[in-house]
């Protein structure tokens, strides 16, 4: 046996270590294969492709079939375009669309018809469909004309209702496939935990990141419910910084562990749920190892943590590659390395061509694999699939803005605006302001950049406010000079309108001498600035933004039109921590969209209709129109001219004479008052009260039978006579027909007599303390007249029956007397001081020329019998003229939303702003009384019952009751649906006989028209053409 050699040995050593490392090799592989396959295994498949997946990577693969290199590459491409429809525009389209072939298009803004047709454009020419995109957070207003704008996300964190925020992204979702949009970059859920943050901040939902998680989940599950994919934004957590990632590369500082509870926790949230899309953020994270790289190119970023780590297996987004924060190394594409750190969509780079080519290059060089072009264009194209993209039908341009605005998405608006106003500080609980003592003044101090018309008009709906304004750039003299006006005022509401503003030294003091409110219609970050004047400040509520809808909310939920809701969805460390929020009660009228009280606004289309036929057939020159439910005024529009010479529009401040339902909202609930005060008492004779008559053969007559109409009393008395010079004229005054002598029509069959004279004793042109009683402009009577009218009322014969139904004007008069008597003021001192200054009713008064110019006031009935003048503010009712316009039967003027406050206390059962104006049992008592032989309740006309002759329309419940006016003028209030109507014109404008109103049946029509609308059964998802009324879209729960 022979030596081995020392060579041998050397062999077999090697031979040894060489399969010793193929072996380690082997185990390494396996090991990484096992890691691989267990990251893999983790991925969760989101549930817009799950269930669906054998059916969408099919039609992947057949896609695929036919793909160059080239064409898989520019797969990954999303350029961003503005639509336009210029020709050199549509020229650069088509090459995107058919020659480059680029997988997707984010579309900036523009007119949605142009952007639908680039998109049916697309549809045809695309050999491979393209994925379109819209960055529309707050919806599709963000970025496109004549649609709807939805708050922001911050107003949702004050909501903090998921359900709000599931509907919220079914809506979005359903105006986003009518433009034929695929995926939505949204929603922020970056967690806003840095005040300076430069460009999250309302984009956020709040600082609380489970806040956050369930609200942004919730949007995402409503959006893709109706498959439109979601995408959270910024990974991983763009809150904690103040940098902006469109100008330079922001840091988010941190530990690992804080990232994990805070910044990551959301993302993690949403993947767990399954949903579709994570867009990556361009910042620099030192506790990920993203070194000086933004976390958008970091594959240990976008694969390692988001991936392998969180599971994700949906599409993955860059955030704009022609942003700052993404090119600090200008020696890199981004694209190329975008696309190896493991992103699916390149979106919006500077030059998509040139990251065409250079994705190109890194294939050939090897730099980046084709194994994984192709699995991750695979999984893109299933993606398309899954969102209905290979769908090539075109889409219809009809109707296309209405569908964009469906009615019950504007209902949802409305509910999100609301639950979002928040009150962090409420001093001697002063909101909502309630009912003022007389003569408080009110004024709002707009200071800011942007104009808040729209709370300030929605505020003076409730109360007359004054209004100022100061810009953060006034010279001090001028922001001196207000502060000296502000001080003579009770309240001041400062509104600030602008982000970077801070008090000075006079607004601060100004906080100390008045009670001042502070409402921020922007970020609550500027409340920051206000730390040393909110202290002196009574209240402190937050709007969030400047939108309309956000100002109207504010508006109503000051005066108690709507409650304060919202929670503070920020931490304003040191003056208010987040979730800091009071709620309020209701307790005036507000306004609301029909959806959100059960009716349709497609429906109450039809009122617009009736009143413009009345306007067409010259039933009036003018009229307003306005519905009420359940609190909320839902229609108020105005039509026509205030004229007719037909210049001057009709607007909701215009005042009508309101005739006889004076009876009704005037002298009927100051009758109810002086019951509830014990001044008087409805059972009692009218001779207790009224010494004239005491021993008339009236006397006995019951205060409840004027209200009842039961009285005996006649319809009218014509007074007039009283001051005309019988020798002056050849008996009758008036008659029945036209003949010689007769020249002038008074009515439909009646003629008065030319010629004829005052007396001189009773009638004078000039004012004067024996002549102060105003009949007309330039007519003034007699003071005698009241007693003459007395008289006259006193020797009237009764009817017989007497207890048998006679309408009756002098029974107002009769009613007038009494509560002037009892109480020793005139009844339009009455009426100022027991309703109209604590319901804060300035338009609706008596004699409204001594507060309000002709311009103010609807046109009244042209007068050549007794006043020779166009009426414009006097009394048409030639009874209350005599008494100077303040009388019992009629007199009132005012406007619809005035009237509609004094309704709406009664429907309140007396109660209004806080105040308890007339006791609930008294209201109750006097709507609901029946008279064995009146139609009438105590001074309410009501239903006459269905099928029965009436001013009421059929439809309506037996319960209603209300009031019409000779000069066309209506309301009905109908307390089993919460129903109010008003319907105000001046139908005598055009002649006093004027009959088109009746004839057309205006008034019991769009009575009719609402309950209509009440009961339209209401379709499923809007379809093209047909606006979108949807209530129980509004209904929707969301499970968490």
């Amino acid at each position: 046996m022979g030596i081995l050699s020392k060579e041998f040995f050397i062999s077999l050593a090697r031979l040894i270590t060489n399969r010793i490392l193929l072996i380690m090799r082997y185990i390494h592989t396996l090991i990484a294969l096992l890691v691989s396959a267990s990251s893999l295994m983790a991925q969760r498949v989101p549930n817009i492709l799950a269930g669906r997946e054998a059916k969408a990577y099919a039609y992947a693969d057949s896609v695929m079939k036919g793909l160059s290199d080239k064409e898989m590459l520019a797969q990954f491409i999303m350029p961003m375009v503005w639509p336009k429809s210029d020709a050199q525009s549509l020229k650069s389209w088509d090459d995107m669309v058919a020659v480059k072939r680029y997988g997707g298009v984010l579309f900036q803004k523009g007119d949605p018809k142009v952007q639908l047709a680039m998109i049916n454009h697309m549809r045809k020419r695309a050999k491979i469909p393209m994925l379109v995109s819209a960055d529309a957070e707050w919806g599709l207003s963000m970025r496109l004309s004549h649609t709807l704008r939805y708050p922001k996300n911050i107003m949702l964190g004050a909501a903090d209702d998921t359900a709000l925020a599931y509907r919220y992204g079914k809506a979005v979702a359903y105006e986003m496939k009518r433009m034929g949009i695929h995926i939505n970059f949204a929603p922020t859920i970056d967690v806003n935990n840095n005040p300076k943050n430069p460009v999250i901040g309302v984009r956020s939902f709040g600082s609380i990141p489970a806040r956050v998680s369930a609200l942004g989940l919730a949007f995402s599950s409503g959006l893709e419910s109706e498959g439109v994919l979601s995408c959270a934004k910024h990974f991983p957590g763009h809150g904690n910084t103040d940098v902006d990632s469109h100008k330079g590369l922001p840091t988010i500082n941190g530990t690992r562990t804080t990232l994990d509870a805070v910044e990551l926790a959301p993302f993690k949230a949403y993947i767990d749920k399954g949903l579709g899309a994570v867009m990556v953020g361009h910042l620099k994270v030192p506790a990920l190892g993203t070194g000086a790289r933004p976390t958008s190119i970091v594959k240990g970023v976008v694969t390692g943590l988001l991936k392998q780590e969180m599971g994700f297996g949906g599409l993955v987004v860059t955030d704009g590659l022609g942003m700052e924060g993404v090119l600090t190394d200008k020696t890199l594409s981004v694209a190329v390395e975008a696309f190896k750190a493991g992103n699916h969509v390149l979106l919006a780079s500077i030059d998509p061509a040139k990251d065409l080519q250079a994705l190109s290059q890194a294939l050939l060089s090897g730099e980046i694999s084709k194994e994984e072009v192709i699995r991750r264009c695979r999984e893109l194209l299933a993606m398309k699939w899954a969102v209905g993209a290979h769908l090539a039908e075109p889409l219809s341009p009809n109707a296309l803005y209405e569908d964009l605005a469906p009615v019950a998405h504007k209902a949802l608006i409305e509910q999100m605006n609301d639950k979002a106003m928040t009150l962090v500080k409420n001093d001697d609980q002063i909101l909502p302001i309630r009912s003022l003592p007389k003569g408080a003044r009110v004024a709002l101090l707009r200071y800011g950049t942007q104009s808040c018309g729209t709370l300030l008009r929605t505020m003076k709906k409730h109360y007359e406010v004054a209004s100022f304004a100061l810009s953060p750039n006034a010279s001090q003299q001028e922001k001196n000079n207000v502060y000296a006006q502000l001080k003579n005022y009770d309240t001041v509401i400062v509104a600030l309108t602008s982000d970077k503003i801070r008090p000075d030294a006079g607004m601060i003091t100004l906080s100390k001498a008045t009670h001042t409110i502070l409402v921020a219609m922007t970020s609550p970050y500027v409340l920051l600035a206000f730390d040393r004047m909110i202290p002196h400040v009574k209240a402190v509520a937050i709007g969030y933004e400047m939108t309309e809808g956000a100002q109207r909310s504010m508006g109503d939920a000051l005066w108690g039109g709507k409650g304060f809701e919202g929670k503070l969805p920020v931490d304003l460390t040191p003056i208010f921590k987040v979730g800091t929020g009071f709620k309020t009660t209701v307790i005036r009228l507000g306004e609301g969209e029909p959806e959100n009280v059960g009716l349709s606004s497609l429906g109450l289309q039809k009122v617009d209709e009736i009143a413009l036929e009345g306007l067409r057939k010259k039933a009036y020159p003018g009229c307003q129109v306005l519905i009420a439910k359940e609190g909320k005024i839902v229609y108020n529009k105005s039509f026509g001219t205030k004229d007719t010479a037909h210049k001057d529009s009709v607007t909701s401040e215009t005042l009508y004479d309101l005739a006889s339902v004076t009876k009704a909202i005037a002298t009927t609930p100051l009758v109810m008052i002086a019951e509830d005060r014990q001044r008087l008492s409805i059972n009692e004779p009218i001779g207790k009260y009224l010494d004239y008559l005491r021993y008339s053969n009236k006397g006995g007559i019951k205060v409840s039978d004027l209200l009842h109409h039961t009285g005996g009393m006649p319809a009218s008395i014509l007074f007039y006579h009283t001051l005309i010079d019988p020798k002056s004229y050849v008996a009758p005054l008036i008659t029945h027909r036209k003949k010689k002598g007769y020249p002038t029509q008074i009515a439909r069959k009646s003629f008065a007599r030319r010629g004829f004279r005052y007396l001189s004793s009773m009638v004078s042109k000039d004012s004067s303390a024996l002549y102060p009683i105003r009949f007309a402009p330039k007519m003034y009577l007699h003071v005698s007249v009241k007693d003459s009218i007395r008289a006259a009322i006193r020797d009237a014969e009764l009817s017989v029956p007497r207890k048998g139904f006679r309408y009756s004007d002098i029974d107002f008069l009769l009613l007038q007397d009494i509560l002037e008597q009892v109480q020793q003021k005139p009844i339009d001192i009455l009426f100022a001081e027991q309703l109209a200054q604590p319901l804060g009713l300035h338009r609706l008064l008596y004699q409204p020329y001594k507060r309000f110019g002709k311009g103010e006031i609807a046109q009244g009935q042209t007068d050549n019998f007794l006043r020779h003048a166009t009426l414009r503010g006097d009394v048409d009712d030639e009874s209350a003229a005599m008494r100077g316009g303040v009388s019992g039967n009629a007199g009132l003027y005012g406007n619809a939303e005035s009237l509609a406050v004094l309704l709406q206390m009664l429907l309140n059962e007396g109660t209004y702003a806080g105040a308890q104006i007339v006791r609930p049992e008294t209201v109750r008592k006097f709507a609901t009384a029946r008279h064995r032989t009146s139609p009438y309740a105590l001074g309410f006309d009501r239903h006459r019952g269905k099928g029965e002759s009436g001013p009421v329309a059929d439809v309506a419940p037996i319960s209603t009751y209300g009031h019409t006016g000779f000069t066309g003028t209506c309301f009905w209030v109908d307390p089993e649906n919460k129903i109010i109507f008003i319907f105000l014109s001046n139908r005598g404008a055009y002649k006093r006989w004027n009959s088109v109103l009746l004839e057309l049946n205006i008034r019991p029509r769009i009575q009719e028209a609402i309950y209509d609308a009440l009961l339209t059964p209401f379709p499923g998802l809007p379809k093209t053409g047909q606006g979108g009324t949807h209530l129980p879209f509004l209904n929707i729960e969301y499970e968490e």
